[in-house]
C-alpha cells in the first residue's frame, strides 16, 4: 500500500480531524458501556405505597397460565411467573398492583421482595378491593328479583365479600350469582323455573360479548364457598 498507510488508517485520521481529536487512536476508542443500575432494596415507604395499591382480583381459570406461557417464550425466569391460586370452578385469584395507568399482576418474586407470604398479601388485597366495590344487595331487594350490581373496576371481586351466605339463606338456598364479565355481576332469585331455564343462554351471550370475560357458569353457595351449578 502506498506510503505504508492503509485506507482504514487514512479514514481514521480524517475522522480524528473532524472531531478535533489529538490522534487517530482517540477517534476509535470504543464508547464506554452505560452503567447498569444495581438493584436496591425498596424503602419501607416504597413497600407501603405498593402494598396500598394491591387488589385481589377474580379472573377466569387459566388466565395466569396463558400469560405465563407468553412470559416464558420471552425468556422470563421461573420467579417471574404471575401468581395465581384457584378460587372456584372456572375461576382463579390473582393479585394486581393498581395504578392510574394500568394494573400489574404480581409475580412470585414480588412476595420475596416485600418479605410477605401470599396469604398475608391476599388478605390485604382482598380488604382493599372490597373497599372500592358497591355493597351487596339487601335480602329485601333480591327476593323475587334479578339484581345487577353497579359497574365498577374489579366488580367480579365482589364474590369475595362476606354476606353471600345470609342472602342465600334468605332465598332458601336458591340464590344464584353470575359473573360473565369483569364489570358485570348479577345476583338472582332463581326459584322461578322459567328463569332457571333461560339463565344459561343469557350468561353465555354476555360472556361471549365481554371485553374481559370471566365465566359462563352459574354459581351457588355451598358450605360457605362458590360452586358451579350442574
Amino acid at each position: 500500500m502506498a506510503a505504508g498507510k492503509s485506507i482504514f488508517g487514512k479514514a481514521v485520521g480524517f475522522a480524528a480531524g473532524l472531531l478535533g481529536a489529538g490522534s487517530a487512536q482517540a477517534a476509535v476508542t470504543p464508547a464506554k458501556a452505560p452503567d447498569v443500575a444495581t438493584p436496591t432494596t425498596p424503602t419501607d415507604a416504597e413497600v407501603e405505597a405498593e402494598l396500598s395499591s394491591l387488589r385481589l382480583v377474580v379472573r377466569d381459570a387459566g388466565y395466569a397460565a396463558r400469560r405465563n406461557r407468553i412470559l416464558a417464550e420471552r425468556g422470563a425466569q421461573p420467579d417471574d411467573a404471575i401468581f395465581a391460586t384457584p378460587y372456584a370452578t372456572g375461576l382463579e385469584l390473582i393479585v394486581v398492583a393498581d395504578s392510574a395507568q394500568s394494573g400489574r399482576p404480581w409475580m412470585l418474586r414480588d412476595f420475596a421482595r416485600v418479605q410477605l407470604t401470599p396469604d398475608e398479601v391476599m388478605t390485604r388485597a382482598r380488604r382493599q378491593v372490597l373497599a372500592l366495590l358497591p355493597p351487596l344487595p339487601t335480602a329485601e331487594k333480591l327476593v323475587g328479583n334479578v339484581v345487577a350490581l353497579p359497574k365498577a373496576d374489579y366488580l367480579a371481586s365482589l364474590m369475595l365479600a362476606d354476606g353471600w351466605d345470609d342472602l342465600d339463606e334468605a332465598l332458601d338456598g336458591h340464590m344464584r350469582v353470575v359473573v360473565p364479565a369483569d364489570d358485570l355481576l348479577m345476583a338472582i332469585d332463581a326459584r322461578e323455573a322459567d328463569l332457571r331455564t333461560q339463565l344459561p343462554a343469557f350468561v353465555r351471550a354476555k360472556f361471549d360479548d365481554a371485553n374481559r370475560a370471566i365465566s359462563p357458569l352459574i354459581y351457588r353457595r355451598q358450605n360457605g364457598a362458590w360452586v358451579a351449578v350442574e
